[in-house]
């Protein structure tokens, strides 16, 4: 009989412990939501708008990927980043918009790259 309560015990302490690391965050994943301070030098780069654009943000450098397609980031005159909750910011998850003279395109996610990178992507 204690054998058999003590593995009952075993079996419910392992079901909680797989419950409670599958509802657990993952710590070393960084959030889509998070944001960058907009700096006033800033360099768009239109290649491949539809789905993505090159920001240089100062000395750091980013693919902004939008939500859906954003061909109008291809042809317009005008592309500025807004964040109403955020201003001068620039956030994933769909917190901000690439403003376009037609309209406006959620940013997904923003990825950090290397100078190199950028410059390599701005000539493909």
């Amino acid at each position: 009989m204690k054998t058999l309560i003590a593995l009952c015990l075993l079996v419910v302490s392992s079901v909680a412990a797989t419950a409670s690391a599958q509802t657990a965050p993952a710590a070393a994943t960084p959030a889509a939501s998070d944001c960058i301070t907009l700096s006033s030098d800033q360099q768009l780069v239109r290649k491949g708008a539809d789905r993505s654009i090159l920001l240089r943000n100062g000395t750091d450098h980013y693919i902004v990927h939008f939500q859906n397609s954003c061909s109008q980031a291809s042809f317009s005159r005008k592309l500025e980043f807004a964040t109403p909750s955020n201003e001068g910011q620039l956030c994933g998850a769909r917190a901000s918009k690439l403003r376009t003279d037609t309209g406006s395109c959620d940013v997904a996610r923003l990825e950090p790259i290397s100078a190199e990178a950028f410059a390599s992507r701005a000539k493909r």
